[in-house]
């Protein structure tokens, strides 16, 4: 005669066992779906071309993560355009600058610097203005930068830390020191302000060109930035 108590543990054993498997099975798959989502998303993420201001997400400023591309345009002596291009993109020719490149660059404010006005919105133009965009210029234009972004101001753009290379990139140069070494920027003291934690090296710096009356501190009636914009509200 059978056993049937036999009988039904053998089926709940094996009951189990089918259960076991195809939880491992699951689980397996599961993983799979994740890994290959996360891979998949962090290559999206490192491949992806950001067109303008608005495309960079904030986790991505509050992360400072670095943007590199060509500057193709400067504006004034405290603000620029770039051309970003990410890692599949690294080895791209720069851009020719077409009609409508708002359209698909940046638009980067330099953090911590104030530059004189240029003439805008028929207001006259600053004492050095000129002078502070060739600057920049020199620096930038047409070249590989590094992008730091910090926060977005009230005009959306990208207020940013910039560095480049010179030398054959052997040394790294930030374009922010430089313009406030050369006494062609003055620090930004205003709401939202940017140092990337470095306040008193940029203090230090402005001290110098100071002593030494180097540009806008060898002018005679010289007027900060700031006091030029709030005169002309």
């Amino acid at each position: 005669m059978r056993n049937s108590g036999s009988t039904d543990d053998s089926a709940t054993t094996k009951s189990h066992i089918g259960i076991f498997d195809r939880f491992q099975l699951y689980s397996q798959a599961a993983l799979y779906i994740g890994v290959t989502s996360g891979v998949a998303l962090g290559l999206y993420l490192m491949f992806r071309r950001y067109q303008t201001s608005a495309d960079i997400p904030e986790s991505a400023v509050k992360a400072h993560k670095k943007i590199r591309g060509f500057v193709i345009d400067v504006a004034d002596g405290d603000t620029l355009r770039v051309y970003h291009t990410p890692l599949i993109k690294w080895f791209d020719p720069m851009p020719e600058k077409k009609r409508g490149f708002s359209k698909y660059t940046i638009q980067v404010r330099l953090s911590a610097v104030d530059a004189p006005e240029v003439s805008h919105f028929g207001k006259p133009a600053q004492p050095l203005s000129a002078e502070a965009k060739q600057l920049l210029a020199d620096q930038v234009l047409n070249k590989r930068v590094t992008i730091v972004p910090l926060a977005k101001d009230q005009y959306g753009r990208v207020v940013a830390t910039v560095t480049y290379r010179k030398f054959w990139g052997l040394i790294k140069q930030n374009a922010s020191h430089e313009m406030l070494r050369q006494g062609m920027a003055s620090l930004y003291t205003g709401g939202n302000a940017q140092y990337d934690g470095e306040k008193q090296l940029l203090e230090r710096i402005q001290e110098d060109a100071k002593r030494a009356k180097r540009g806008i501190w060898g002018l005679k009636n010289m007027e900060l930035p700031s006091e030029y914009k709030r005169r002309h509200k």
